[in-house]
Order: C-alpha cells, then structure tokens, then sequence
C-alpha cells in the first residue's frame, strides 16, 4: 500500500498515534502525517504539515487518493482550552442554559488533573472544528469517521435517539432534566428505582453515575469525583469509583451534571459472567464485527480504564446459544450502520442476566484503541487497515 497516502488528526505523541503509525509500518504503509488538533482547534494553518492540509481541502490537485483518519483529541489540555474558547460563542439549541466562559477566559484556565471543564462547551467547540473540516475535505479524500457522523456520537442524546430510531435495542430513555428535582420527578413518573446518568457530550466514562433510590436511602455510584471550593461546586474524573448517599453530595452532583446537560435511562441489570457483571465492548469495522472484549466488574460502570478486567469474548460466547449470539452480533452491526460515514465504531453492547435479551448501550467514535486485542491475528489498527486493502483492491 505504499501508493497510498494517510493523514491523522491527532495529538501528536499520543499512545493512540504511536499504536497506529505502527500499525501502518507493519502493513507497509509510510507513515502518516500527523495534523495538530490544536491547529484546527485555535483556527491556525498546520505548520508542519501545511502542504498537505492543502492537498486534504483540495487547495492543490492531489497525486493520488488520500485517506483522513480522526483521533481522539483528548488528554491534551491545550487542545482542551483551545476547544473551549472555540465554543465560548457558538450556538446552543440544545442545551442553552450550560454555563459559558470566554474564549480569553478559557486559555486562563489552570490544569488541574481530571477536572471536568465545561463539557458542553467543549463540545460545541469540537462541533465548530468537526463542520468547518467537513466543509473543506477535497472529494478525493477517503475521511475514514466522517466529522458529522463523529459529532452525531459525541452527543449521547442524538446517538441514541438514531439507534432507536433504526430498531436498535437500547436502553430506554427516561429524558434530560435540568436539575435533581426534576431527575427525581422523572424517575418517579416512570416507576423507576434505578436509572444511569451520563454526560450528554462526555466520553470514556466521564460524567457517567448510576443511581439508586431506596425508600429511606440513595446512593450514587460515580466515576466524578466531588470537590468544593469558594462556594462552587468543582467535578473531577476519577479511576476510583465514588459512592455519594448523602442528600447534599447527591443533590449537588446531579444539579452539577444536569446543568451541562445529561442523558438518563434505565439502569440495565447485566448478565453475570465468571462471578461478575459484564459488557461487551465490539469493534465493527466496514460493516463487519470482528473484535470483542468482555468487561468484567463488580461494580456497575465497566469501562476499562477504570482497572476492570478484560476477559475473552469467545469463552464469554460459549455461555450462550449460536443464535442469540449472532443476533447480538448482527445489532451491533446495524448500530454501526446508522453512522454511515465511519469505516469503524466502537459499540458497547449488554446482555441482561440468564442472556435473555441484549441493548446497546453506546457507539463510540473513537473506540478502537484496545492495545493486544486479536482478530485473526491482526490488533485492531491492523484490521481496519486490511479493510481499507480490500476496499481499494475490489474498487
């Protein structure tokens, strides 16, 4: 494949663009050209890479098709400010009422490890940055996620209202109120005693609490972290998972998270596996699932980073019958189609207990990144990249 061409967008040095490049090496491609976020995020030409940004919006005639690939542009705290001031003047149908700073403000902002900054904001600066690339790409590039099908599945909300438009199974949803009063009054109107609430626009887990209400009790089981200072109330992702039960903590964190806007749903019981609860996470590439993780947890919020155990999707599949498996796969891969425009999507999937039936709880747009895990051999870059070998060759 040295005839072809692949540009990311990413943070360079990042593990993400460190795996990939080479994955590229060892399927004998040259190595890709690396786009700053930070470039596009604050409005500036890429220097480094400027004659091929050029070629990328079709500014000069390209040799030969190029493909655009698209990272994560997170842990990266001044793509992070740069995507926050970016936002601080855009538009907000959806969520008006999330609290704004400046564009000046937010390159003032300190780094504090794990704060959550302003996640509706951010988000619609990476909005701004995802339409104003899509509206530049040359049409002879092959942009492999394509930027409004990413922002479609940074916000939870859309994403899930496609996938049950299209007769996906998920999870039922339960709204989006503004404060806790409004989340219990939700929550009572639909006779639910549990329900999960996450970030509308947060990623990897942030955000993301599962919550029980008992007569006498609550408790909110949570990956934020809570800390007061000057009279506000701050948010910070943690690894360690948190259990709030006091009224004010509870109040406090969902007044905090419902003011930048969340998704709630039912709280889906998990099918238990090897003594612990369990999620799939299932990478479909080109329309075809191929790898699959099993996440293991005795706790209800799965993700990875989080220290949960992988386990092996094939012994995971030896617990149930050919069919229920195969129409699990079959759904994670009509979730990936909604999203026409990406060449892979991450999709969480779930079992309930005894495997009775199954939802997808998540698309993920930039759930690939799953270090060691084999399909046929080849790790998850490898694979898609095969995918992009087979797609030029039947051309």
């Amino acid at each position: 494949m040295t005839g072809r061409r692949l540009t990311l967008v990413a943070n360079p040095g990042h593990k993400r663009v460190v795996a990939f490049q080479a994955a590229l090496a060892r399927r004998g491609w040259p190595p890709a050209v690396v786009v700053p976020w930070l470039d596009l995020a604050s409005g500036r030409q890429p220097s480094d890479s400027g004659p091929v940004w050029k070629r990328i919006r079709g500014l000069t005639p390209p040799a030969r098709p190029d493909f655009l690939r698209l990272e994560s542009p997170g842990q990266d705290f001044a793509v992070e400010q740069a995507l926050l001031a970016r936002g601080a003047d855009e538009s907000d149908d959806d969520h008006p009422q999330a609290d704004r700073i400046s564009a000046t403000a937010a390159g003032q902002l300190p780094f504090e490890k794990g704060r959550i900054l302003h996640p509706r904001q951010w988000y619609r600066g990476f909005r701004a940055v995802l339409r104003e690339l899509e509206g530049q790409l040359s049409s002879q590039v092959r942009c492999l996620n394509r930027p409004a099908d990413v922002i479609d599945l940074f916000d939870k909300r859309r994403c899930q209202s496609m996938l049950s438009a299209a007769g996906v199974p998920i999870p039922s949803p339960l709204g989006s109120p503004q404060s806790f009063e409004e989340l219990l009054a939700t929550m009572r109107a639909a006779g639910r005693q549990r329900v999960f609430v996450k970030l509308a626009c947060g990623s990897s887990g942030s955000g993301v609490v599962a919550f029980a209400l008992g007569r006498d009790r609550m408790m909110a089981t949570t990956t934020v972290e809570l800390v007061r200072r000057d009279g506000r109330v701050l948010m910070f992702n943690s690894r360690r998972l948190r259990r709030y039960e006091l009224p004010a903590d509870v109040t406090d964190l969902f007044d905090t998270l419902c003011a930048e806007g969340v998704q709630v749903e039912e709280w889906l019981p998990k099918a238990t596996f090897r003594g612990r609860g369990c999620d799939l996470r299932v990478l479909v590439i080109a329309g075809r699932d191929r790898h699959a993780v099993v996440r293991l947890s005795d706790t209800p919020i799965t993700n990875l980073h989080l220290l949960n155990e992988r386990a092996d999707a094939a012994d995971l599949r030896k617990e149930l019958p050919a069919e229920k498996w195969e129409v699990a796969m079959s759904d994670c891969r009509r979730a990936a189609a909604v999203f026409g425009g990406c060449h892979h999507v991450g999709i969480d999937l779930a079992f309930t207990p005894g495997f009775r039936r199954h939802a997808i709880l998540e698309a993920n747009a930039f759930g690939d990144f799953l270090p060691g895990l084999l399909c046929d051999g080849l790790d998850t870059h490898e694979a898609e990249l095969v995918a992009l070998e087979d797609e030029v060759t039947s051309r």
